[in-house]
């Protein structure tokens, strides 16, 4: 049984670290509302994007593009969107488990280009070769967007087969996935795995909510060659703007959990020490009875 001291310095050490976690959480909240207020701002953008180039890409005259059509897939890659602090609950875990089981359970030959330190730890553990892009200190941006999308795309497609007009400049990789977070509520955040390239993937579950008929000029084949970067960067960029709203709620989360837990050792401590004192103190009577019954 440990000393009333002991138990008396465990319980300030304990509320000390539950301050440190209350205020961690105080933290996480404010962020949590500033990142999902700039998530939404730039949602419709995002959408826009992503809801053009598919309706340039469900067009038939589009159906044998090079950036549209399936073909036999030898290897892949996996853009991991995770991020380079913890204290997260299993925010980052997941959603680098989530690439791995997809690749593995799919039989890819894959390759993984990982945004957040803590994703890359995941798969350096494991022996997996990982190209490492550090996640921006504040909030991403479009230019690490654009920069990352450049990547999967030299990836996709071989640039010198294309600038010679190779009609299928066949790259190092034959799909293209980015994996992140999907927000839905606070309590409900899950990883995501979705195939970008090529379209054809996408246009599975892809319907055309326009009425009036689009017209591409010069073709719908020259559109997505001129918008493929575009939408690749949007998703990009949409996918870290979500994936910070997750993580951040994940943080709050953890860290409220971790205040609870905390109130609940003190709340022990302090019934520890309590009777740990009240046995002193019927310790020091029993002997003061005993020694005046004994000079009777």
């Amino acid at each position: 049984m440990p000393s009333m001291k002991a138990i008396k310095q465990r319980r300030a050490s304990v509320k000390n670290m539950q301050q440190a976690m209350r205020a961690m959480n105080l933290v996480a909240t404010a962020k949590l509302q500033r990142a999902r207020q700039e998530w939404q701002h730039i949602k419709g953008f995002v959408e826009g994007a992503d809801s053009l180039t598919l309706s340039a890409a469900a067009d038939k005259r589009a159906a044998e593009h090079f950036f549209v059509q399936n073909r036999p897939s030898r290897n892949a890659v996996y853009l991991v969107i995770s991020s380079d602090r913890g204290k997260c609950g299993g925010y980052n875990l997941n959603v680098a488990k989530a690439a791995a089981l997809h690749a593995s359970d799919n039989g890819k030959n894959a390759k993984f280009i990982v945004v957040g330190q803590k994703g890359l730890e995941y798969f350096l553990i494991r022996g997996q070769v990982a190209h490492y892009e550090a996640f921006p200190k504040s909030q991403p941006s479009y230019e690490q967007a654009r920069e990352l999308s450049a990547q999967l795309i030299e990836l996709y497609c071989d640039g010198e087969k294309r600038e010679k007009g190779d009609e299928k400049p066949i790259g190092e990789v034959d799909e293209v996935y980015i994996v992140y977070t999907k927000f839905t509520s606070i309590l409900a955040t899950e990883p995501t795995v979705v195939q970008v390239l090529p379209l054809a993937s996408r246009l599975v579950h892809f319907t055309e909510t326009r009425n009036i008929p689009m017209e591409y000029d010069p073709s719908p084949e020259g559109f997505i060659d001129y918008m493929v970067s575009d939408y690749l960067s949007a998703f990009i960029y949409g996918a870290m703007m979500e994936s910070v709203v997750c993580e951040q709620a994940a943080r709050m989360l953890n860290m409220d959990a971790a205040t609870k837990n905390a109130q609940d050792i003190i709340e022990n401590l302090t019934l520890m020490f309590n009777r740990q004192r009240q046995g002193a103190i019927t310790q020091e009577i029993t002997e003061i009875v005993s020694g005046a019954n004994a000079l009777q």
